[in-house]
């Protein structure tokens, strides 16, 4: 294991079964790291062994002056992680997948740690402990809760933890953040630029279009395509940002599975455009008679989300999401940008995961993602 001062510690009571004295063991490890024999204080010529750094949230946190050993919280934290440091990560939120094929420089083969939030909740403090991060790194929304949860998950490991906040409009904002932390400056310039232009781009075409004249899109999922990613929803902001997202229930969930609908609610909301999830109802739809009579399957404006490495739209609702602005964005509005998807595609694989699309892989992964007459 490597030498880190407050991991050891936590590691060697989580073997001695103390896992519930994590309060008692964050309070220890949050204070300043000291070697044996020493008196804690900074003399002349001395590096501080930390430094403190204040999260979106304003929690100032003690962390390690040199961050080299890094844990996502959860997919969102990965997903933007596996852009700008992936040779830091000493563990995953969940295996890489797809991701394998166009992320370099991670093992596949790292622990996987489990998340913090979503549905399954199933963060791994002892694997966590194992790995020996500087940090965990949290990526995405605040929740209401935030400032107690990444408190109670520092306090319970013993290990400091931040938190990132993430937008559509503010990844420029998250990038500078993380490369501060990181000490990355250079890498996160280029991917918070390349995010605020592609925003600027899509946000000045659409801004001033009434939502009554975008084309009305219902974002689905499931089996049957009968759930939808409704108006409002933290999964949907793509859609709500570029068109008029016509699908509209109570209390959106934020859940990637979306709010179960049925056929007649859809028919009722009559969508000029459907994006189907990957593995939904995208394959069935044009020759179900069920569907027949939605204006969207008359007209041929039936699409399916490209999910390589990972859904452009949503699941998870991470910097993948700037990838799907710009594909939603040239479908609903194409007469409005100058390039092609393709082009767009390969920019955006290469900036963000150094990785050089072919012809061939773009039109394996946009398969059902543009017009036919494309």
């Amino acid at each position: 294991m490597r030498n880190n001062g407050i991991s050891r510690r936590v590691f060697a009571a989580l073997l001695a079964g103390t896992l519930g004295m994590g309060a008692t063991l964050g309070l220890t490890a949050c204070g300043n790291q000291t070697q044996p024999g020493d008196s804690g204080e900074q003399t002349a010529g001395e590096q501080a062994t930390t430094r403190t750094f204040t999260d979106s949230c304003g929690r100032e946190v003690e962390i390690p002056a040199n961050i080299e050993r890094i844990a996502p919280s959860g997919a969102l934290a990965q997903q933007v992680l596996l852009t700008i440091a992936p040779e830091k990560l000493c563990g995953l939120s969940a295996k890489l997948g797809a991701a394998a094929d166009y992320v370099a420089d991670v093992d596949p083969n790292l622990p996987v740690f489990g998340a913090v939030y979503g549905s399954k909740g199933d963060l791994n403090k002892e694997a966590i402990a194992e790995a020996a991060p500087d940090l965990i790194i949290d990526v995405g929304e605040a929740k209401k809760t935030i400032k107690e949860d990444m408190d109670s998950l520092q306090d319970q490991l013993g290990i400091p933890v931040v938190h990132i906040e993430s937008s559509l409009s503010t990844y420029k904002q998250a990038y500078e953040q993380l490369g501060e932390l990181l000490g990355k400056q250079d890498r996160a310039a280029e991917l918070g630029n390349y995010c605020q232009n592609a925003y600027d781009e899509v946000n000045d075409i659409v801004k001033d279009i009434p939502e009554s004249d975008r084309p009305k899109v219902a974002y689905l999922t499931g089996d049957s395509g009968t759930s939808a990613l409704a108006k409002g929803g933290y999964m949907a902001q793509v859609v709500d940002m570029v068109a008029n997202n016509c699908i509209e229930v109570e209390n959106a969930t934020a859940s990637g599975n979306g709010d179960q609908i049925s056929l007649e609610q859809i028919a009722a909301f009559d969508p000029q455009m459907i994006v189907f999830t990957a593995d939904s109802y995208y394959g069935s739809v044009a020759t179900d008679p069920a569907w027949a009579g939605i204006t969207a399957v008359e007209d041929g404006q039936v699409y399916e989300a490209p999910s390589k490495p990972y859904n452009w739209l949503s699941g998870p609702p991470s910097v993948n999401q700037i990838m799907g602005m710009q594909w939603l964005a040239r479908l609903c509005y194409p007469d409005q940008f100058p390039d092609s998807m393709t082009d767009v595609a390969k920019s955006y694989y290469k900036t963000f995961y150094g990785h050089e699309l072919t012809d061939e892989e773009c039109r394996a992964i946009m398969a059902n993602a543009l017009p036919k007459s494309n």
